[in-house]
C-alpha cells in the first residue's frame, strides 16, 4: 500500500489535506482551546490565546489549521476574475473529515480571518518597521479584494493590488492599526460574523534585534501601538491567536492585553506542536519500518536512535508531561530514509536538519559574551506559566529554553537545564566552533575523547594544541572564548560534562565525568597553570565526587595569546594533579 506522502517543507493545512499528504491530527487540543460558553454558545471561553514554541515546530501549520477551522479553504488567489467570497464554499467539514474536531466544525458557523505574519515586517529602523507593517497589510487587503470581499478602499487599488493612500512625499496617511480596524469592521459588516485574528511570528521584529546593540524601545513602541488594537476591539472580535518563538517580548507588547491566555507551558497543550511517541506509533510506524529496511537495521534500534537524536523537548512538567520530537527534523529524516541515505548516514551519523535551517546567531554572540546557560538554575515550573521576561534584561538560560536549544529535566527532584537531544547538542556546538573559524573531524574528536578517557593528558595537550592552532588567533580574546571552545568540544565528543558548576567555594569551569575518574578543569588566560590548580584546591572544586569512589583529577589550562607581530596563534600549558580524598586511606 502506498503511504501518504511526507511534506517536511509544507506548512499550510489545506493543501496538505487536499493533496492527501500525511497529517498528524492535533485538533483534539484545538477542541479544548475553542470551547464555547455553554453547550450552544457562540462565544468562546478563551477569546485571546498565546503560544510560544521554537522555530521549525509547526507553528505556521497550527495557524493555518485554525484559519481553515474558521473559514475553510478559500478560493485560490491569483485568478484574473474576482471570486465572490462565501465562507461555506471552503467546505470546512470536508477538510476536517476524520479529525478530532470534525464535529465542532460541522456545528459552528464560519468566521472571516485576518491572518498576519510579522516576519514580513522585519526592519533595522522603527520607521522601516512602520513601513513594512503597512506594506504587509496592503497584501492582506489585496487578498480579500481578490476574494471579492469589500475592503472599504476599492478606489485606492492598483490593478488587483490594494495600495493605501500616501502623501506626495510617499508617507502613509493612516496608521497600521487604523487599517486593521477598518478591515475588521468591513468583514464583520459584510459577513455578519465576528472576525478572527491570527498572528504568526509576532516577535520576529524584536528577535531580529538581539545581539546587535540596538535599542529595542522605539521598535517596541511601534508594535505596542499596533497590538493595542486587539484589546480595544474585544467586542468586535471572535477569537485572537498569537504565536512566536519567545515569551520575552510578551510582557513588553501585551501589558495592556490582560485577557491574553498564555498556553505555552500549560499541561493541556504541552504536545500541541511536536510528535509524541503515541503519534509515532499511530501515524509514522510504516515509514519507520520502510526506513529500517533501507538502512538494514532492526526497527527497535532505528526507533531508539531517532529518539536520542530528535526527541527530548519538554513543554510541560518534566516527568509528568510527555516529551516531543521536533516535527521538522523527524519528517525530513523519515522522508530521506525512504531513499538511498543509508550509505551516507553510516559514515556521518544521523543528519542535523535543524542546523540546515539556520542557528540564530544572536545566541552564539550572547554565548561569546560570557553567558553560558548550563551554569544557571532554571526557573521554577510555576514561573514558566507566567510572563516574567523582560526584553531589556534577557536571561540567557530563559532565552535558550524558549528557542529550543535547552529543555528542562528532572534530576533527583531538582530541575536542570539540558540539551533536548543530540541534534541540538551537535548543532549548537558546531555553531560555536564555526564562530571561531574552526570545524572538527571525527578523528580529532575520537583522539581527544580517547586521551581523556585513558588519562593520557600529554596526548590530550598535544591534540588540543593541534586543534586550536587551526583557529585565527584574533578570534580568541580571553578566557571565555577558551572556555566555550572546550565546552563545544565536550558536546561534540558526547562525554558527560558540566560547565561552570556551582559549588560552595565558587564555580569550576568544566567537569568531565568518566566511570573511574572526573576531570576538573580550570582555565586561565595569560596567567599560569599553577594559578588554575591553586584555585581548584583552594575552593574545593570536585570534592563532591569523593563519595562516588571516582578519582578526581585537577587539570589547569593556561591559554597564552600569540605575539601580535607574528601570525595569530594560541599557546598553552597544562599541569595535572590528583586531588586526595581525606576520608579514604
Amino acid at each position: 500500500m502506498e503511504l501518504p506522502f511526507l511534506h517536511p517543507d509544507r506548512s499550510e493545512f489545506s493543501p496538505i489535506r487536499r493533496t492527501g499528504g500525511l497529517y498528524v491530527d492535533k485538533t483534539n487540543h484545538l477542541r479544548k482551546l475553542l470551547t464555547p460558553i455553554g453547550e450552544q454558545g457562540s462565544d468562546l471561553k478563551t477569546q485571546y490565546a498565546f503560544l510560544a514554541r521554537p522555530r521549525r515546530f509547526g507553528k505556521t501549520l497550527l495557524v493555518s489549521t485554525l484559519e481553515a477551522i474558521f473559514q475553510g479553504d478559500l478560493p485560490q488567489l491569483g485568478s484574473s476574475a474576482k471570486v465572490s467570497f462565501d465562507p461555506d464554499a471552503g467546505e470546512r467539514a470536508e477538510l476536517f473529515r476524520g479529525t478530532a474536531i470534525e464535529g465542532v466544525v460541522c456545528q459552528t458557523r464560519p468566521h472571516p480571518v485576518v491572518r498576519l505574519n510579522m516576519a514580513m515586517t522585519i526592519s533595522d529602523t522603527p520607521d522601516g518597521l512602520r513601513t513594512r507593517l503597512l506594506e504587509h497589510l496592503e497584501s492582506v487587503y489585496s487578498d480579500w479584494h481578490e476574494r471579492g470581499a469589500a475592503t472599504g478602499i476599492e478606489s485606492e487599488t492598483d490593478g488587483n493590488y490594494v495600495r493605501f493612500a500616501r502623501t506626495p512625499e510617499g508617507a502613509y496617511l493612516e496608521t497600521a492599526s487604523g487599517h486593521v480596524e477598518r478591515l475588521l469592521r468591513e468583514l464583520k459588516r459584510q459577513f455578519n460574523a465576528a472576525p478572527v485574528v491570527l498572528i504568526d511570528e509576532y516577535d520576529a521584529p524584536l528577535t531580529h534585534l538581539l545581539g546587535r546593540n540596538m535599542d529595542p524601545e522605539p521598535f517596541i513602541a511601534v508594535l505596542r501601538e499596533f497590538f493595542g488594537l486587539l484589546k480595544h476591539q474585544e467586542n468586535l472580535l471572535h477569537f485572537v491567536f498569537i504565536t512566536g518563538i519567545s515569551r520575552f517580548a510578551h510582557v513588553n507588547l501585551f501589558s495592556a492585553l490582560n485577557n491574553l491566555k498564555d498556553i505555552s507551558w500549560h499541561p493541556d497543550y504541552s504536545d500541541l506542536c511536536g510528535f509524541t511517541e503515541s503519534d509515532i506509533q499511530a501515524y509514522l510506524l510504516p515509514y519507520l519500518q520502510a526506513g529500517a529496511t533501507n538502512l538494514d537495521k532492526p526497527l527497535e534500534q532505528v526507533v531508539q536512535e531517532l529518539r536520542n537524536h530528535y526527541n527530548g523537548y519538554c513543554f510541560g512538567i518534566p516527568g509528568l508531561d510527555e516529551n516531543v520530537y521536533n516535527p521538522y527534523s523527524l519528517l525530513n529524516c523519515l522522508d530521506d530514509m525512504q531513499g538511498a541515505a543509508a550509505a551516507r548516514w553510516k559514515l556521518f551519523g544521523w543528519p542535523n536538519y535543524w542546523s540546515e535551517s539556520g542557528t540564530p546567531q544572536f545566541l552564539v554572540r550572547m554565548a561569546r559574551n560570557g553567558n553560558l546557560a548550563l551554569s544557571r538554575e532554571p526557573p521554577a515550573i510555576h514561573q514558566l506559566m507566567r510572563t516574567t521576561y523582560d526584553l531589556n534584561n534577557i536571561d540567557y538560560g530563559h532565552l535558550m529554553l524558549q528557542t529550543g536549544y535547552l529543555t528542562l529535566r528532572l534530576d533527583q527532584g531538582r530541575l536542570r537545564y539540558d540539551y533536548p537531544n543530540n541534534e541540538v547538542r551537535l548543532t549548537f556546538a558546531s555553531s560555536l566552533l564555526e564562530s571561531f573559524g574552526r570545524t572538527t573531524t571525527p578523528d580529532e574528536l575520537t583522539g581527544l575523547h580517547r586521551a581523556l578517557a585513558t588519562e593520557d593528558y600529554t596526548d590530550f595537550r598535544t591534540r588540543l594544541h593541534a586543534f586550536m592552532s587551526g583557529m585565527p588567533g584574533e578570534k580568541i580574546t580571553g578566557e571565555t572564548d577558551c572556555h566555550l571552545i572546550l565546552h563545544a568540544l565536550c558536546q561534540l565528543m558526547r562525554v558527560e560534562f558540566q560547565s561552570e558548576v556551582h559549588q560552595l567555594g565558587g564555580r569550576s569551569d568544566l567537569e568531565v565525568l568518566f566511570p573511574g575518574h572526573v576531570c576538573v578543569f580550570e582555565f586561565k588566560y595569560n596567567q599560569s597553570p599553577e594559578a588554575a590548580l591553586e584555585q581548584v584546591e583552594a575552593r574545593d572544586y570536585g570534592r563532591r565526587y569523593f563519595a562516588s569512589g571516582r578519582r578526581v583529577v585537577a587539570v589547569g589550562l593556561n591559554f597564552v595569546a600569540g605575539n601580535p607581530e607574528e601570525p595569530p596563534r594560541i599557546e598553552y600549558r597544562t599541569q595535572v594533579r590528583t586531588l586526595s580524598n581525606p576520608e579514604c586511606p
